[in-house]
Order: C-alpha cells, then sequence, then structure tokens
C-alpha cells in the first residue's frame, strides 16, 4: 500500500485539530484558535514516524505519549502539572473512541485498505467518510458530557469574574446541578448571572427589552454579541438573553483555585442573590 507524504500529513492535522476541541469541549476549557492548531500540526508532524524502520515499541510508545503531551501543553492554558496530567489522559481516551469509531466507519463505508506500522494507523478513505467518521464521535462526545454535566455533584459558594466590553465585574456565585442549560449551536454552558451584577458591562435597557420582549408576536433581533438561548423550568419557559464575554474565571472559596471557562452568560430576569453555574464545568 503507498501512503503519501501531503494526504497522512492534512489527514493526521484535520483529526488531531478535532481531538483537541473535542476535549476541550468535555472540560470546558477556553482554547484559542491559534494555539490549538499549533498543537494539531505538531501531531500530525507526529504521524511521519510511520516511514522509519521499526525502533521498537517501548521507544515509539515514548514517542507518542511525548507528542501528545505537547500537543496538550501547546493548545491549552495549562496551570500546573497536575491539569498537565488530567487532560492529557482525557485527550487519549478522546483519541481512543476517535480512532475506533473513524476504523469502524471506514469498514462499513469501503474502506479498501489500512496499515499500521510505528503505532500510525493510516486508512484509505474518502473524504466524505472522514467527515462522517469524525462527525459521528464528536456527537458522542458531546452527548457524554451533557450526560456527566447533569450528573455532578454541587461545590460550595463561588466567586465569577467576567471580562467583557473591555470592562470587569465580579459577583458571588453557587454551584447548581440542575442548571443544564446551555447554547445548543456551540454546546458550552450558560452561566445565570444577576441584572445588577452585569450592569456596569452591558447596556441595561437592551437587555430589559430583551427580557420582557413577546417574542411570538414580537419581531425583535438580538443585538450584535447577544443571542436568546430556549430554558425551560418546572414554573415556566421562554428565552433568557446571553453573551459570549472576552473571560470568565470562577473561584472556588474553598480552595481558592481559579478556572478560566468557556461558557455564556446569561441575564436573569429576577434579580439573584447568586450566579449559578453547574459546578461540571470546574471539573479538571
Amino acid at each position: 500500500m503507498i501512503v503519501y507524504v501531503d494526504v497522512l500529513i492534512v489527514v493526521s492535522f484535520y483529526i488531531n485539530y478535532l481531538l483537541l476541541r473535542a476535549a476541550a469541549v468535555l472540560i470546558h476549557k477556553k482554547v484559542k484558535r491559534l494555539r490549538v492548531i499549533i498543537g494539531a500540526l505538531l501531531g500530525s508532524l507526529s504521524s511521519l514516524i510511520i516511514f522509519l524502520p521499526d525502533p521498537g515499541n517501548v521507544t515509539i510508545l515514548i514517542v507518542r505519549v511525548i507528542a501528545a503531551v505537547l500537543m496538550v501543553a501547546v493548545s491549552y492554558n495549562i496551570d500546573g502539572f497536575k491539569e498537565l496530567y488530567k487532560c492529557s489522559l482525557l485527550f487519549f481516551f478522546v483519541s481512543f473512541l476517535f480512532a475506533g469509531i473513524e476504523y469502524g466507519a471506514a469498514m462499513l463505508l469501503g474502506g479498501s485498505s489500512a496499515i499500521w506500522h510505528n503505532s500510525i494507523f493510516y486508512v484509505n478513505i474518502s473524504l466524505l467518510t472522514l467527515v462522517i467518521s469524525t462527525t459521528i464521535a464528536y456527537g458522542i462526545l458531546w452527548l457524554l458530557r451533557r450526560h456527566f454535566d447533569s450528573t455532578s455533584e454541587a461545590d460550595i459558594k463561588y466567586t465569577v469574574t467576567v471580562e467583557s466590553f473591555g470592562k470587569t465585574v465580579q459577583f458571588k456565585a453557587i454551584g447548581d446541578t440542575g442548571n443544564n442549560l446551555c447554547d445548543h449551536l456551540s454546546g458550552k454552558p450558560v452561566i445565570i448571572c444577576p441584572k445588577t451584577s452585569l450592569s456596569s458591562i452591558v447596556d441595561t435597557g437592551v437587555v430589559e427589552q430583551m427580557l420582557r420582549c413577546d417574542y411570538i408576536s414580537d419581531s425583535v433581533i438580538p443585538p450584535k454579541g447577544w443571542r436568546l438561548i430556549p430554558f425551560s423550568t418546572i414554573n415556566s419557559n421562554g428565552l433568557i438573553p446571553a453573551f459570549a464575554p472576552a473571560k470568565v474565571y470562577i473561584k472556588s472559596d474553598y480552595d481558592k483555585k481559579t478556572h478560566l471557562i468557556d461558557a455564556f452568560i446569561g441575564v436573569s430576569e429576577n434579580d439573584l442573590d447568586y450566579a449559578v453555574f453547574n459546578p461540571k464545568v470546574i471539573a479538571v
């Protein structure tokens, strides 16, 4: 079987990029696209060991582990060795899941030939098969995250710091495992925040207009940077205005550890005493 270097690098880069993004989704890790691209490129270059003579299983294992850890370290904003260890383990889990689904899809959809050498699995599959298999794998991981988010236990009290529109605001928050609200387009969780706490960084008049509008009978388009996210509770349902801030930090009042979270900020119609979020978003 002929292995083409350009095809190997491009396909490996595509898969590694999705692996890194999928792992970030599972741990609610906010990542920068450029860093993920560099990490995926490092991973694709490491796949060139498929052309080397067999150096032995131990050497191959060491090279692959080092390459994976480097990908994680470059792609994510890592805070210490413990977080690097956890993120690397999760990245391995995601990689194994993707590999199994990709192989199965290749066989079902007509993967004509494959080669396994130096721990690199190369399958001659079409672009359509590759896209379908990775989409399925990403969907499974998204469902897993939704499941684990809904079964996490709440922690104690927290401090939320929101940076947006060139301003910063802080307020108290509590963990609530019943808060499974998320943006269905991006899959990002929504932190429900008090109106008054956000008054210094958002236009309260615009927010009030979105909160009070009857979206069934009125034609309203959210301002730039805002989304209307459907919610449902025991007592009510509707749409909550939300925006994606520049940065969101959640600090535990217990261990004083600060987490950078990739999430939307939802503005509650009721003036809550605390912000509410699912504590699973700071699990790592």
